[in-house]
């Protein structure tokens, strides 16, 4: 199998699912309460990724699932990338493959919620086109029910080529 980006077998699933709690953990633990990061082990992502609706698109580099990206309906609501992965255009091709899916489903307009304070994240969407369009808060998950936290929500006018 060639690297590139592809879609992801459910073989892979859990594999996603490290990925995604490694990078979640790095990236927007220290974003979120500590009692959101103390409910969110790699059990907790591995099943989260075994449920995404709609299969991921993974990159792949020697063979090794190096980032993803997963959408529901208009939403973007993963895109993670292993820090060796970062710098070579990775996450750009994830990204602009998940709105191409996106735009084929029939949406003109696509958002994504990100963490206030991933600054890094929200540069790299507005750089890749997306705009800040509102603030809110979102339901996360602890051991003692969910809690608030803040996300800036993101859209992208997804132009027919």
């Amino acid at each position: 199998m060639g690297d590139g980006i592809r879609t992801a077998r459910r073989d892979e699933l859990k594999e996603i699912g490290q990925l995604y709690h490694a990078v979640w953990r790095e990236t927007q633990a220290s974003l979120q309460p500590a009692s959101v990061a103390a409910y969110r082990d790699e059990a907790f992502f591995v099943a989260r990724a075994r449920r995404f609706p709609t299969a991921p698109l993974v990159a792949l580099s020697q063979g090794r699932i190096l980032g993803f990206a997963a959408w529901t309906g208009c939403r973007l609501g993963q895109l993670y990338v292993l820090p060796e992965g970062r710098s070579l255009g990775i996450g750009r091709a994830l990204l602009e493959r998940s709105e191409n899916a996106i735009r084929a489903g029939g949406f003109e307009c696509a958002e994504l919620h990100c963490l206030v304070g991933n600054d890094s994240a929200r540069r790299f969407y507005e750089r890749c086109g997306w705009r800040h369009t509102a603030t809110l808060m979102e339901e996360a998950e602890t051991l003692n029910g969910p809690v608030e936290v803040a996300c800036w929500e993101m859209t992208k006018e997804l132009v027919r080529a």
